[in-house]
């Protein structure tokens, strides 16, 4: 497979900022901007994990014999179905956010983490590009970092207060 474009990687590194704004605010402003905060951040991370869905959707697309006459191939079902699951994952973290958010919170860290985990193995068996992993696990990882903060700065845990 070819290489990522330096644009891809520009713009994965820059997909992040929203997520590392609302972390620092909930983090270090005063806890009365937190509810709204912890929305953005819920909302913000069921997109991005909706987001690492979709590139297994293009990878799927790319190809011109994506139904071909025999029926779909097993590497297609496989980028299809993993393109599919980190979007109803989030959805069901936005959903679990309006009865409580540190539960859609919870629900992001699991759906990012178990992506992680699909993404891994289909790396091993060659379906993704070079470079793809080394940058999905930074992206993934500071997500990580991220949701874990907000969510000990929830519970109480803030630096100065």
């Amino acid at each position: 497979m070819k290489r990522l474009p330096l644009l891809a990687i520009v713009t994965a590194l820059a997909s992040l900022l929203p997520l590392i704004g609302c972390t620092c605010a909930i983090v270090f402003l005063t806890p009365q901007y937190t509810p709204r905060l912890l929305t953005a951040a819920v909302g913000y991370g069921a997109v991005m994990l909706s987001f690492l869905g979709a590139v297994h959707w293009g990878l799927a697309l790319e190809r011109p014999d994506i139904i071909p006459a025999g029926g779909l191939g097993r590497l297609t079902n496989m980028r299809l179905s993993l393109g599919g699951v980190p979007a109803f994952i989030g959805w069901v973290g936005l959903c679990a956010a309006t009865v409580h958010e540190l539960a859609g919170l919870l629900i992001l860290i699991v759906g990012f983490g178990a992506t992680a985990v699909a993404e891994r193995m289909a790396w091993k068996r060659g379906a993704m590009p070079r470079g793809y992993m080394t940058l999905q696990w930074f992206v993934i990882c500071l997500a990580e970092v991220c949701f874990l903060a907000i969510l000990a700065a929830c519970l109480g845990m803030r630096p100065g207060h």
